[in-house]
């Protein structure tokens, strides 16, 4: 379970914290007129399953570009105690080469981890802004933008957890508002969105029951989880009709 990863992670299409561009990492139907983009983090790589379904399905050329731990806000982060000025780097050409794809649509997602390397008194606004930023960049492409937004976390090792506790997985379970890692992350991507005609996912409700606020380890069959914060690979290529409506392409 752990040591299954799609597409983009066997094609070296998430790239690593020192990497600045990414391959040509292209899925779907290639030679389709129409174009989706799977834009951010590994959290947002964690959703290329349903994408794939999807391109498949639908007929999308389907274009990954993701790297660790890199925001789609255009906001320094720290990672390893210092600027993570890999990303940034990234994002420019990652976002400079959607804008010559000229897609149809834009799917971004980041994982609400990461502190900025200059935190600015007012967080909500330093992230808004950011969002902002990217989002209006990538309204320029002509593509519809979607956003994500972060998936709720598991406590602890969820698979580590299910392993010990099998007949008891409650025990294993998260619960809202805790597994939310950021709220204001979340509150951010909302405020940006609001200006920049940008569309807006919770998949909250896909993962956590909505009157108790419980988010479990397996849904029937399936690991809801892959490790600390990822949703695992079945998981994700299982949510793609519920995700479908939202990723209409003309």
């Amino acid at each position: 379970m752990k040591s299954a990863r799609s597409a983009v992670y066997r094609d070296g299409c998430h790239v690593d914290h020192a990497a600045t561009l990414s391959p040509p990492c292209v899925y779907g139907d290639r030679t389709s007129s129409r174009t989706v983009v799977l834009f951010g983090d590994s959290h947002a790589a964690q959703w290329f399953p349903a994408l794939q379904r999807l391109a498949t399905a639908r007929g999308w050329k389907l274009v990954s570009l993701t790297k660790a731990s890199c925001k789609v806000a255009d906001v320094t982060i720290v990672s390893d105690h210092k600027p993570y000025t890999a990303c940034d780097t990234w994002r420019s050409h990652a976002m400079a080469r959607i804008e010559s794809l000229r897609p149809a649509l834009v799917v971004v997602s980041s994982s609400d981890a990461g502190d900025p390397a200059r935190p600015a008194a007012d967080s909500l606004h330093q992230w808004t802004a950011g969002f902002e930023r990217t989002f209006r960049a990538l309204a320029t492409s002509g593509a519809r933008v979607t956003a994500l937004l972060d998936t709720p976390w598991p406590k602890g090792d969820p698979i580590d957890c299910a392993a010990r506790n099998s007949l008891q997985l409650r025990t294993c379970a998260h619960h809202l508002p805790d597994a939310t890692r950021d709220a204001t992350r979340g509150e951010a991507i909302r405020a940006a969105a609001s200006t920049t005609a940008t569309t807006v996912i919770d998949p909250t409700p896909w993962l956590c029951a909505p009157r108790t606020g419980i988010c479990p380890v397996v849904v029937a069959d399936t690991a809801v989880y892959r490790d600390d914060s990822h949703i695992s690979e079945a998981y994700a290529e299982a949510l793609a009709p519920v995700l479908a409506p939202s990723l209409e392409v003309e």
